[in-house]
């Protein structure tokens, strides 16, 4: 994460290097009242949120309700506003992980399904199961993208149920 706001501050993108300390701290933690623990995990959440919203194209994963309970243990003791600040984004930077996915599976999928869709569009009045879907009718020209981009989707939902469960 430390690398992508560091990038977007050296290509002169305004307000990025004062939005690494001061308005992360301010805007979701120094303006809310946080008494407890559950008032600063929702800050903490929003804050990722913020993360995936602005940062183009990356999407980052928040660090499991274990370890923001730790770190906000210690983090409510610190009375210096600075070292609060400095802890904090410390934090973040360690324990928000940038979210990748696994290409080659896409690719695979992209270059397998559109063959596969065509095969089974032509076969498929031969296929005693299939056969009642009457395939045939429909063009290829919405037949195969339509399963293919199906096919894209359920790759990514099965890598994100792989890495949800990890």
């Amino acid at each position: 994460m430390g690398l992508s706001l560091s990038l977007l501050s050296k290509l002169g993108i305004p307000g990025v290097s004062s939005l690494t300390t001061d308005q992360i701290y301010d805007r979701f933690f120094k303006e809310k009242d946080i008494k407890e623990f559950g008032d600063f995990h929702t800050a903490f959440i929003d804050l990722c949120k913020f993360f995936n919203d602005v940062m183009p194209g990356k999407h980052f994963r928040a660090p499991t309700i274990e370890t923001v309970k730790d770190f906000y243990e210690g983090w409510q003791k610190i009375t210096d506003e600075a070292k609060r600040r400095e802890e904090l984004i410390a934090f973040v930077k360690k324990e928000v992980k940038e979210y990748k996915t696994d290409d080659k599976a896409v690719i695979m999928a992209g270059l397998i399904v559109p063959a596969a869709a065509v095969m089974l569009k032509n076969t498929a009045q031969n296929v005693p199961p299939v056969k009642p879907f009457k395939l045939h009718l429909i063009p290829n020209f919405v037949f195969v993208p339509t399963i293919t981009m199906l096919a894209l989707a359920a790759v990514q939902l099965v890598q994100i149920n792989k890495k949800s469960q990890s």
